[in-house]
């Protein structure tokens, strides 16, 4: 583990809280009074769009040395492309989102003071952060039925796990399975797949294990190759993702990599941390080994 170096002597005044108050069903009022309840002293700053998030942490990202940030995964990517190899800056996480799954994995609760706690300690870690043609995520990515639920349900009107569940179904109905060339190591993977996951952590969110063997400090990759199931495994899949127990079979393999990745598909429907984006062409995926500096939590689900 890595710690803050004494000299630089954190205070109340280095740390900001920024809340979306799009994220969750509690109103940004609640969590502030709960803020203001353990000390009056911190900064919070709302944001009130992500234009206006990322203006904000672009014109004060040397007056903080922590970001508290309030919001699910899609706010906490916008928030890690910031803080991105800043060894001086370090992320907490208040998990406000559908998932939460990085935070989740990284043990960051609902409980203020026991956050509080843990900022002020000062003690950090570093995790990896995995890039795709420019665009940096530190969860998990993919291609294929995860991303056509991300897309489906960025549509929806309301969040919450019912809502994803709703746009899985649709997804079930509608997807259409992909071909795709993966280039990694010297070696070359040409077939139709259902999925490609690219993981940092174990998990897409709400605790579905997607890659068990996930570890974000490793400085690897995980892939999760999924070819075309038939109808009937897709409710076992989801069963054993929630048990933490997928396992490779003649339909699931699970890659480990350390070096570049190149996937070549036409299919362009790709998520980021569950944020719904087009990617076209040949994609080019790295690691940037422990290049995020993080809040250590006393629930970290990793050593």
């Amino acid at each position: 583990m890595y710690l803050f170096q004494s000299e630089m002597n954190l205070k109340k005044e280095d740390i900001i809280f920024i809340i979306n108050p799009n994220s969750g069903k509690r109103k940004p009022d609640v969590l502030i009074n709960k803020i203001k309840k353990i000390d009056k002293e911190f900064a919070i700053y709302i944001s009130r769009s992500l234009d206006d998030f990322n203006r904000f942490i672009k014109q004060n990202i040397n007056k903080y040395k922590v970001f508290v940030i309030a919001g699910g995964d899609g706010t906490i990517n916008e928030t890690a492309k910031h803080l991105f190899a800043r060894k001086d800056k370090a992320l907490a996480i208040i998990p406000l989102g559908s998932g939460n799954g990085f935070a989740r994995e990284m043990g960051f609760q609902i409980k203020l003071d026991e956050l509080v706690e843990s900022v002020m300690r000062c003690d950090t870690f570093d995790c990896d952060v995995i890039e795709i043609n420019n665009n940096k995520f530190i969860n998990v990515a993919g291609i294929g039925f995860d991303a056509c639920v991300a897309h489906i349900f960025d549509k929806r009107k309301k969040r919450g796990l019912m809502n994803y569940i709703l746009a899985t179904v649709e997804c079930l109905r509608k997807f259409k399975n992909f071909e795709a060339t993966l280039q990694f190591e010297d070696k070359e993977i040409n077939k139709k797949f259902s999925m490609i996951t690219f993981a940092n952590t174990r998990q897409f969110g709400n605790n579905a294990y997607i890659a068990p063997k996930a570890i974000p400090h490793d400085g690897k990759l995980d892939v999760v190759m999924i070819e075309p199931l038939p109808f009937f495994r897709y409710p076992g899949l989801i069963y054993n993702m929630f048990r933490g127990k997928i396992k490779d079979s003649k339909y699931i393999t699970h890659k480990q990599i350390s070096k570049e990745l190149v996937l070549n598909t036409d299919f362009d429907q790709f998520h980021l941390d569950g944020e719904p984006v087009f990617l076209n062409g040949n994609s080019k995926i790295k690691i940037h080994e422990k290049s995020l500096r993080l809040v250590k939590t006393d629930k970290l689900k990793f050593k």
